[in-house]
């Protein structure tokens, strides 16, 4: 396997593109000040969309292929400017200063476009390879809506679902992971490359039809596309990774990257201790060959091998509360060994047919081959401690309460592959109308054998007790299942503009004065050149037909934008405030992938249908300035409501999801979203955010038999004193918390330099969960309503970067960028997170939930180089 790593690392690393002509410029308005953030560009062409910097000036790079006459578009806010150009090759023009027809008296944000239904994560000031435990999806849920109560997984929870419910894109493909991971320990490498990406986009619910069937949110990834040559080496106490990319030809451009990570460093902080042997390894590469000035034919491909291998010796885990407080310890024999080996291959054919239309088709193939195979006996011992401090035996064990073994044992393997062939179409109407379609057929394979069981013996009982004197395993799945089925889906999407200009409008705004220190209210006039309002609305259908249980369903989605007129006073001006109102509808459906079908018998019930949910969205962003910052501070919040029905219920155990494959449930969740984010210190961007969340949900066949003794006491069987049953009770539970309810999250992304030394940086990681539910390992969800305790962890890092930026902007041809040392605590504060509750049964039928802890303080020292 490590000849097979590196030789495809070897036939990955190829060469690629850059440009020698291109258009330079100033943007200003009518009294000749700069505009920054003008959005410059080619209609319907593949050229990279650039933006005016804070002086007005740009540089837009033409590829050498394209030569004679063009149009560019200049783009501010609702005005817009087009200048056609004679393109030469190897020659950069510069145009006359580019004029708009207003006086600019606005703030405006600088990355993303304003009027993107979906929000962008500005990369240029956050960068993800300095985060500690740098991942895509740890920044998510320090800057959007995604939560995550486990720092050993690259799962995330959005406003109530789970991860199966998350769609994830990367340059167009739906990307896929292993099935069969059990633990956060197991899962290795995420597929998004973080030292690839360029632009992330995030939606946590109310996205537009152009995405696909599922219930929760869209992650939308595109990788870098590099112009000249960007290479990057990172090394730390946890891994390895390389990146390339640059240009063979005019025509053709690549970006590569590989990675190897060992976790065994940090598993050793786990409770469990062992010997821990994880090895993860990935490589992907992104090819674009411009065969022709209007095709564009691009590949991905990636590779990862997850091996994970684990020796667990003992365990110690002290639980309860300060007046009932208890000690478990295990003593382990056995191994655990996991692997996974997946493969992604992806071919994307891009025909401009005019100016105004393209057409794209997709394929994607995912294939993954996975194994897991664990025998572990672990005896364990619940011992009672000693409460009273002032005693001498105070926290050692005063009494033995349960002592038993357990024996897990496994021999799974699943094959899985995923074919999917997609054609998209883009129809650009007018300045002001767009057209978007797509039809797509996925064709989807899974072979699993199930072997699995677990024994529990408790001071020499087999637990479950048998009257035939017979030995019953506590769990036993066993099964060889074959699922072969087709999608087909389709959409249609219409995106227009709707704008209204008034000339020479009058404006009235009131503030409030101080003079003689009294408040005054007084009101100002004035008379706006150029008054405009806009209203963005995007709507369309989606449809799709599951042929296992031939079931066809349509969605549509409807999805608002409003910029109304609104100003405000400030330094004796009127401006215009930089607000937008949001409104997103519509109905989301999920139809089930494999492991939705599959029963905790280990059976398939492919009478399961797609859950279906309504999404209503509402919201607004607001531009503001603080502190003299060129850059605009940005205040967004939304408040949800989602209604679900035909759900398929499912228990968390660690990171797998396991689903009861009926759909007997309804539910809903709502709740509110709040962040802020800008340059809190001057240059770096920070964030901050709050959501609060309710989601319950209601099984419809549940119900359960309460029994009472003579005192009229409820009988809790194991724990009662008096057991001798007199009277019973049927009791519908009703809505019950679902496994995701999160009352309330609050997390912060601060980033800070040292003054009069930039290349000093701290990036401050901070994420506070509350109480999670949970419940006895019965599979009767009615019970899952206790909380464990808060998740809350703080992780910081501390940079040096060896190379000045000021020498950097001095020699244009220094090869080397940054050269950064970064010194990362996790988990600053050591608080021991719990991730989930491990049940242990005494023979008398009582259960102790002892926690299961998560990661403690570990400190990594990495290396970056970039070029």
């Amino acid at each position: 396997m490590k000849h097979t790593f590196f030789t495809l690392l070897f036939c990955i690393s190829f060469v690629s593109f850059s440009q020698n002509s291109g258009i330079k410029g100033q943007c200003i308005d009518k009294l000749g000040q700069a505009i920054e953030n003008v959005k410059i560009g080619v209609p319907l062409s593949d050229i990279p969309i650039v933006y005016s910097d804070s002086k007005g000036q740009f540089l837009l790079p033409i590829p050498e292929n394209i030569t004679g006459e063009i149009e560019i578009l200049f783009r501010f806010e609702k005005y817009d400017l087009r200048k056609k150009v004679n393109i030469k090759t190897n020659e950069w023009i510069e145009l006359n200063q580019i004029t708009f027809s207003f006086q600019n008296l606005q703030s405006v944000e600088v990355q993303g476009k304003a009027d993107d239904p979906i929000t962008p994560i500005h990369l240029e000031k956050l960068d993800l390879v300095l985060l500690p435990l740098s991942s895509v999806e740890r920044a998510l849920i320090f800057t959007t809506a995604a939560t995550s109560n486990n720092e050993l997984s690259s799962n995330y929870n959005v406003r109530g679902g789970n991860y199966d419910e998350n769609l994830v894109y990367v340059n167009g493909f739906l990307i896929n992971r292993p099935f069969l991971t059990r633990t956060g320990q197991q899962e290795g490498l995420s597929f998004i490359h973080t030292a690839l990406v360029d632009n992330i986009q995030f939606s946590a619910g109310g996205f537009e039809s152009k995405y696909g069937d599922k219930l929760s949110s869209v992650l939308d990834i595109k990788y870098k596309v590099p112009d000249s040559l960007i290479a990057s080496i990172t090394a730390s106490l946890l891994g390895a990774e390389i990146t390339i990319g640059d240009a063979l030809s005019p025509r053709v451009n690549y970006i590569v990257g590989a990675r190897y990570r060992n976790n065994g460093y940090f598993l050793k902080s786990l409770p469990t201790k062992g010997s821990y042997n994880p090895i993860f390894y990935d490589a992907q590469s992104i090819f674009r060959f411009h065969l022709k000035d209007n095709l564009i034919f691009s590949t991905l491909f990636h590779f990862s091998g997850n091996e994970y291998r684990f020796q667990p010796e003992s365990q110690e885990t002290e639980f309860g509360t300060v007046n009932e407080a208890y000690r478990l310890n295990i003593y382990f024999d056995g191994r655990e060994r996991t692997r996974f080996y997946t493969s992604t291959a992806g071919t994307s054919l891009q025909w401009n047919t005019s100016k105004r239309n393209s057409i794209t088709w997709l394929n994607s193939y995912f294939h993954s081959n996975e194994a897991e195979k664990y025998d572990i006996q672990g005896q364990y011992y619940i011992n009672l401690l000693e409460k009273d401090p002032a005693k001498e035996e105070f926290g050692d064990s005063i009494a033995t309460l349960g002592v038993g073994t357990f024996l897990n044992h496994a021999r799974n393997k699943l094959l899985a592959d995923l074919f999917v062939t997609q054609l998209q179409g883009e129809f650009q109407k007018n300045e002001k109308q767009q057209f978007q379609w797509g039809i797509s057929f996925q064709k989807e394979n899974f072979n699993d054998q199930l072997s699995e069981w677990k024994m529990i013996d408790s001071a020499g009982y087999s637990l479950p007790q048998n009257e035939d004197q017979e030995i019953d395993l506590y769990e036993s799945i066993k099964g060889k299942l074959h699922l072969n089925n087709s999608k087909y889906n389709a959409f249609l999407q219409w995106n227009t503009t709707f704008s209204k200009d008034k000339t020479n409008f009058p404006v009235k705004v009131k503030y409030i004065d101080s003079e003689k220190g009294k408040k005054i209210k007084k009101s100002v006039f004035d008379t706006i050149e150029h008054s405009y309002r806009r209203i963005l609305l995007s709507y369309g259908l989606r449809t799709g037909l599951n042929q296992i249980n031939e079931e066809f369903f349509i969605t549509p989605r409807v999805n608002l934008l409003f910029y109304p007129r609104s100003y405000f006073y400030n330094d004796k001006k009127i401006k215009r405030r930089n607000l937008v109102y949001k409104l997103s509808t519509g109905l989301y459906y999920q139809p089930p992938l494999y492991r939705e079908y599959r029963t905790f018998d280990g059976k398939l019930n492919t009478d399961v249908t797609a859950q279906k949910s309504f999404h209503l969205v509402a919201g607004n962003e607001f531009l503001f300035t603080m502190w003299n910052r060129k850059v605009p501070f940005k205040f967004s919040s939304e408040v949800y409501y989602k209604y679900l029905w035909d759900v398929n219920p499912y228990e968390v155990d660690n990171v797998r999801t396991r689903y009861y494959a009926q759909n007997n449930a309804v539910a809903y969740a709502y709740g509110l979203d709040l962040n802020l984010h800008g340059e809190f210190v001057d240059g770096i961007e920070s964030y901050f955010k709050m959501g609060f969340l309710s989601t319950k949900e209601n099984l419809k066949d549940d119900q359960y038999t309460v029994y009472y003794n003579q005192a009229g006491e409820q009988i809790y069987f194991g724990y009662s004193e008096d057991q001798e049953v007199v009277d019973s009770a049927i009791v519908y539970p009703k809505y019950i918390p679902r496994p995701t309810d999160q009352m309330v999250n609050f997390a912060i992304l601060f980033q800070d330099n040292m003054p009069g030394n930039e290349n000093i940086t701290v990036q401050l990681a901070l994420f506070f969960g509350s109480r999670l539910p949970y419940g006895p390992p019965d599979f009767e969800r009615y019970k899952d309503t206790l909380r464990q305790k808060s998740y809350f962890r703080t992780d910081v890092g501390f940079s040096y970067d060896f190379i000045s930026k000021s020498k950097i902007k001095n020699s244009k041809k220094r090869k080397l960028q940054d050269a950064i040392l970064s010194l990362e605590v996790f988990n600053l504060m050591g608080i021991r997170n719990v991730l989930s509750m491990q049940w242990v049964q005494d023979v008398g039928g009582k259960y102790y939930a002892v926690p299961n802890y998560l990661t403690q303080r570990r400190i990594n020292l990495k290396l970056v180089l970039r070029y």
